[in-house]
């Protein structure tokens, strides 16, 4: 469980991140902008991981050993730190087009 939070929200945060520094590589074949989708799956995949670490560590802060706590330590830091940037770039993204 820990470790499929982990790679959630790794994966959440390429995702939603490579959106910005890679501008356009979620464009599809026929030149749509899957920016809103992408985003919306990277965000659900960032809170999802958080929530459950969070959760875990919460619940079950005394059973676990010490590297279970380090990686869920690890996978809320690593959701929140990517969630600010990508909600920052979202807003400047939204800004600039208005």
């Amino acid at each position: 469980m820990r470790r499929l939070m982990t790679i959630m929200a790794f994966t959440g945060g390429l995702l939603g991140l490579g959106n910005y520094v890679w501008d356009g590589w979620t464009m599809a074949s026929g030149g749509r902008n899957l920016y809103v989708p992408s985003n919306i799956v990277s965000v659900l995949l960032l809170v999802i991981a958080g929530s459950v670490a969070a959760t875990m560590l919460l619940r079950d802060h005394g059973r676990m050993i010490e590297e279970e706590r380090k990686e869920y330590r690890a996978t809320l830091a690593l959701s929140i730190a990517t969630l600010a940037i990508l909600s920052s770039w979202i807003l400047f993204r939204a800004v600039r087009a208005a």
